[in-house]
């Protein structure tokens, strides 16, 4: 492969478009985040106040064994945790198609992650809810966006695109791992951590920014190829 394919996107596109796309969808991306977290926070506050109710009806339900559960969906959702597992399925499928296109996707996706949650921190400080929050050392006033929140869904999604891009997995088993922000999603509204619209705006926001690197980063997935794979798998013997 000469010098100049090997930089070349997998989609076809050129890498100085697919940066240009990249970096456009990014700035859209955060000014919608600080554009939602300004709304919540200003012309929609006295509002969004009820979304309070939802974090006391949580404490309501705690008890040891629910705690604990959620204690999972915190780790789930942690930056080391997500920097490690981004790492290994980015490593992982590299070495396994000989391809560094899948570290690309994993480390254009983190720090996009990161990004949204330093941005959405640092321009819209919001107060946690007024509940007694099960998890110490939170700064009161960074609870827009859900960064945990952020973290899992990037696990999660994150492999959803590269196994639809680099296997044949039926879809409906990657519709199985929505299970792991959700997870998250309800950890952190159970301890306390974060507003309702907290955790939603950063997995929709998320969501789209995994969506954009998939489309642009990870070669894509056809319908002739996965008739291919049907045959193949049909003609060899049992």
């Amino acid at each position: 492969m000469s010098s100049a394919g090997r930089f070349s996107p997998p989609t076809g596109r050129s890498l100085g478009r697919t940066v240009l796309l990249l970096l456009v969808t990014l700035a859209v991306l955060l000014a919608v985040l600080v554009m939602v977290g300004w709304v919540i926070t200003h012309p929609l506050k006295g509002t969004m106040a009820h979304e309070n109710s939802v974090n006391r009806w949580f404490v309501d339900q705690r008890t040891s064994g629910l705690t604990d559960v959620a204690d999972v969906g915190t780790f789930i959702g942690q930056t080391l945790t997500g920097a490690v597992v981004l790492a290994l399925l980015g490593i992982g499928f590299a070495l396994w198609k000989s391809t560094w296109w899948p570290l690309v996707f994993v480390g254009v996706l983190d720090a996009g992650l990161g990004l949204f949650y330093l941005v959405g921190t640092t321009v819209i400080p919001r107060m946690r809810p007024p509940v007694h929050i099960l998890q110490s050392g939170l700064v009161p006033d960074h609870s827009f966006p859900s960064g945990h929140t952020g973290t899992a869904t990037g696990i999660a999604l994150a492999l959803a695109a590269l196994l639809w891009a680099y296997t044949r997995v039926s879809p409906a088993l990657l519709v199985a791992l929505v299970v792991i922000p959700l997870w998250t999603m309800l950890a952190r509204l159970y301890v306390g951590a974060h507003h309702v619209s907290d955790v939603l705006t950063e997995l929709v926001v998320v969501t789209f920014w995994i969506w954009t690197c998939a489309r642009l980063l990870l070669p894509a997935r056809t319908a002739a190829s996965d008739r291919a794979g049907t045959r193949a798998e049909a003609a060899t013997p049992a």
